[in-house]
């Protein structure tokens, strides 16, 4: 559990952290939002010390690298979905990023956070605890299994992945829980065209068609990212997903 008196390891990092976000993305975050990132901070190396949640343990890193990454997510959904009405499933979610703190700064929309590793979802129910985020849930499911959901297929405007898999695949995993005229948010590396011409037969099949890119930097001397926007044209067909570890094991 998260006290307080102890949740400092963070605080030299607020004003930078405030500062990149609206620097890099137009972002403003008022001061419970700022603290509450920064518990959920604390709750990740506390949590990072007992199951492996990240290899990033450094405090700026984590403001830099999982927070500060995290809002080029903000900006597309803000820009996509100005009303803040959207329901959104990050799936492969992890240590939560980018789905808690897309809910941290969009407190108004439902998020389903799935993950096929029941120790992540625990922590994650921990730091929605702390934190008392509401419409927001854990689904424990294999990315195969919950596209055939009737609970989830083609449920949710927005499907977000960070660190998934490559693009043919992620599309697989992710198109079955878009409706129709929805989107993926797919988090990728600096140079992702190598991806996206790959992706070319699977957008085909699953009744997708690529929208946009955008090439961003974390901050001054850090990395540089990409986010691929893929729209959804029509339904899914009934064939996909695949049964598990197919898309991986044959990508379209």
């Amino acid at each position: 559990m998260y006290n307080k008196e102890n949740g400092t390891v963070f605080d030299g990092f607020k004003d930078m952290f405030k500062k990149n976000a609206c620097k890099n993305f137009g972002i403003e975050l008022d001061d419970n939002q700022v603290e509450q990132f920064f518990i959920y901070g604390k709750l990740l190396l506390e949590w990072n010390n007992k199951i492996n949640l990240t290899a990033i343990t450094d405090p700026e890193e984590v403001v830099t690298k999982h927070f500060l990454d995290s809002l080029v997510f903000i900006k597309w959904l803000r820009l996509l979905y100005p009303t803040s009405r959207f329901s959104l499933a990050d799936l492969g979610t992890g240590a939560g990023f980018p789905g808690i703190p897309i809910k941290i700064m969009e407190p108004r929309i439902r998020v389903v956070l799935i993950d096929s590793l029941a120790k992540r979802l625990s922590f994650l129910q921990e730091v929605i605890n702390c934190l008392g985020l509401g419409n927001i849930e854990t689904c424990h499911s294999r990315a195969e299994d919950i596209g055939r959901d009737i609970k989830f297929r083609e449920k949710f405007e927005i499907t977000t992945a960070r660190a998934v898999a490559e693009l043919p695949i992620l599309l697989e995993y992710t198109s079955p829980l878009l409706k129709i005229g929805g989107r993926l948010l797919a988090a990728k590396g600096l140079e992702p065209e190598n991806e996206i011409k790959s992706a070319e037969k699977a957008l085909q099949v699953l009744n997708c068609e690529y929208e946009s890119l955008d090439k961003y930097s974390l901050g001054e001397g850090a990395d540089y990212r990409s986010l691929i926007i893929i729209k959804k044209i029509k339904n899914t067909p009934s064939s996909y997903p695949r049964q598990a570890g197919r898309p991986k094991k044959s990508p379209l």
